[in-house]
């Protein structure tokens, strides 16, 4: 990862935290990819991609999140909630860095699409 990547991590665990979401994990790797950062949001348990994009970018950070990216994620979900044993609810969201404003997505990719 790199340091400006990890910095966007960092960032986006403080802001969750600040809105009452409890850290689980982070940077949680299956066979297929990685989930940024896991928390529970009351009774959810959160799977957090964290996009940021600088200034110049053409394309919003939460605009560039492939579908193959997408089945990556929710495969890796998937994989911990069995591996967990976790039967309660459970959503995705993605937070958005751009040049330097963060915007949080609530259940922006469902996790039954696959």
């Amino acid at each position: 990862m790199t340091k400006k990547g990890r910095k966007a991590e960092d960032r986006a665990v403080k802001y969750l935290g600040s809105h009452g979401h409890h850290l689980v994990a982070r940077n949680y790797f299956c066979h297929r990819g990685e989930i940024d950062i896991i928390t529970f949001d009351g009774d959810y348990v959160v799977f957090v991609e964290v996009k940021r994009r600088g200034a110049g970018s053409y394309v919003a950070p939460e605009k560039s999140i492939t579908a193959e990216k997408k089945q990556r994620l929710i495969h890796c979900a998937k994989r911990w909630l069995m591996e967990n044993e976790y039967r309660g609810d459970a959503r995705f969201d993605v937070i958005a860095i751009h040049e330097g404003e963060i915007s949080h997505y609530e259940d922006a990719i469902n996790l039954r699409s696959c």
